[in-house]
């Protein structure tokens, strides 16, 4: 495979995730040039990287930092031989449709610098719960994103290199949603987002995940949407946006009804409480 298509996916772990291992055999078993990143603290990397041999383990920016400043160590510790650039969490699973959307990508004529697709929900046991609600078309996401409609997520999002190098880094003034940040702050510079409808990646929900305290969530959401997309978009936009992505979306919230019955995303979170 030619050097162009050369992606970094980077793992942030504190290297004692139970599911640890599904995520590294999810981004291994991928049919693409990957060269695969896990960002941990500096005492286990001796461990990780003779536990996982074809992965390169690097050290965090310790606990303070979190997750986005793990990504941002890897991304300082590791500055060239790679074209694309995704992260997925130490509990979360890439699925063999990440692989298919890529070439597919790269076969396309426009080229999109960040390609996105469908995240499916599982249970802490693995069991499929739903797809999460998408905004097919980027063109409607500051007016979904202006009612608190979050139209995609960070799982199996590819972004290419020149992109990350003017976005520079996570914002570590975000502790629950700098991913937002990282791809709304893409988005209001100019890059093109494409959507491809396609099962990428697998989001767990578990007992204790940050995700979980979706007050503090939906705070963190609210002010980057405030700063990066100041001016309010017209009623009928901001109307006819949610309208749309509820009759786009349908089929999803039957599916997440009959599987859970009638919760919104956020409540399934709650389901969830972050552990004190």
């Amino acid at each position: 495979m030619s050097h162009y298509r050369r992606i970094l996916v980077v793992t942030p772990t504190l290297g004692n995730s139970a599911f640890l291992d599904k995520t590294m055999h999810s981004v291994e078993t991928q049919l693409l040039d990957i060269l695969h990143v896990v960002s941990a603290p500096a005492e286990k990397q001796q461990a990780l990287q003779l536990r996982f041999p074809h992965a390169r383990v690097v050290p965090d920016a310790g606990k303070s930092g979190g997750i986005y400043g793990a990504l941002n160590a890897a991304l300082t510790k590791i500055t060239d031989g790679w074209d694309w650039f995704t992260y997925i969490n130490d509990d979360d699973l890439l699925l063999p449709g990440f692989s298919e959307v890529f070439y597919r990508h790269m076969r396309s004529v426009a080229a999109e610098p960040v390609i996105y697709g469908d995240v499916e929900l599982i249970d802490e046991n693995g069991g499929a719960i739903s797809r999460v609600t998408t905004e097919r078309n980027p063109a409607w996401i500051p007016a979904l994103l202006q009612q608190g409609i979050s139209p995609l997520m960070q799982q199996g999002t590819l972004f290419r290199r020149d992109v990350v190098r003017r976005l520079k880094e996570f914002d570590l003034r975000y502790r629950l949603c700098a991913d937002l940040d990282f791809w709304l702050r893409a988005y209001v510079a100019g890059a093109k987002f494409r959507y491809y409808p396609k099962r990428v990646a697998q989001f767990r929900l578990r007992s204790g995940q940050l995700s979980g305290n979706t007050v503090a969530t939906q705070h963190e959401q609210d002010e980057i949407v405030r700063r990066h997309l100041p001016v309010p978009v017209a009623a009928w936009s901001v109307r006819f946006a949610r309208w749309r992505y509820r009759a786009c979306n349908l089929p999803r919230y039957l599916e997440r009804t009959r599987a859970r019955g009638f919760r919104t995303s956020y409540q399934l979170l709650q389901g969830n409480p972050v552990r004190r």
